[in-house]
């Protein structure tokens, strides 16, 4: 006579004996399990969108912080030519 040993399902094999009180716990853990999975899944989505959001307000400021020097460049320009234009205007004297 040959034995041989049935396979073993574990934790799996011991909530299958208590009938429909295991099955019923197989059934939330797979819920579990899944909804585990869809919240890591949100999360990731979550954190690329704010990787996104953070990439595109650095290329905002920096696009702005170059306009903002530009803009004052332009007004220093301006402002020595008014100056120069002032120096150079004749005095009237009275």
């Amino acid at each position: 006579m040959i034995l041989s040993a049935a396979p073993s399902f574990g934790v799996f094999e011991t909530l299958t004996q208590y009938g429909a009180l295991g099955v019923i716990v197989l059934g939330l853990g797979a819920v579990l399990w899944f909804m585990l999975k869809r919240q890591i899944a949100s999360e990731d989505t979550l954190k690329k969108k704010v990787d996104d959001l953070q990439k595109e307000l650095n290329d905002y400021i920096t696009k702005d912080a170059h306009k903002t020097v530009d803009a004052v460049n332009n007004n220093t320009k301006a402002l020595e030519s008014l100056k120069d234009l002032i120096m150079m205007s004749p005095k009237k004297t009275r």
